[in-house]
């Protein structure tokens, strides 16, 4: 008959330990590296692909910053770069507070942060890009619903 020690003993319980803890890292890690796509919006007064607004959360909601990007091709499809590119975002059932969210420019991706004000009707985010020369192109996403936070 094998006697158990309790040094045996404690190493057993170590080793569980030990093994919890690595198992519960490896869950983590794992659910770590899997996000969830970008919510994507076309421009409504766009030819198909010529802008698309992408919003990088699970769920739109009220009073949380949300990371944007705004992809916008040329006529020719290529993306469009070097464009001053402004946003505003408004609720067309009622009149808001003025909201503009910062636009920066990196390697012909446009984006910054926006943030949702009310839950209680669609949006709509109008942007402007104004091209270098001069000309202008106008798009408009429209949104369906916000969630209260």
């Amino acid at each position: 008959m094998t006697m158990i020690t309790p040094h045996k003993k404690v190493k057993f319980v170590i080793c569980k330990i030990l093994l919890s803890m690595v198992f519960i890292v490896a869950i983590s890690t794992a659910s770590m590296a899997v996000s969830a796509a970008p919510i994507r919006i076309a421009a409504t007064d766009t030819p198909p692909g010529g802008a698309v607004l992408e919003l990088y959360t699970d769920e739109l909601v009220t009073m949380t910053a949300i990371p944007f990007r705004i992809t916008i091709r040329d006529a020719a499809g290529r993306p469009l770069t070097g464009a001053k590119v402004s946003c505003e975002m408004t609720m067309p059932s009622m009149t808001m507070p003025e909201n503009r969210p910062r636009v920066t420019e990196r390697d012909g991706v446009y984006g910054g942060e926006l943030v949702f004000t009310c839950a209680l009707g669609a949006w709509r985010i109008g942007c402007l890009a104004e091209k270098a020369d001069g000309s202008r192109q106008v798009m408009t996403f429209d949104i369906e619903k916000v969630r209260m936070k």
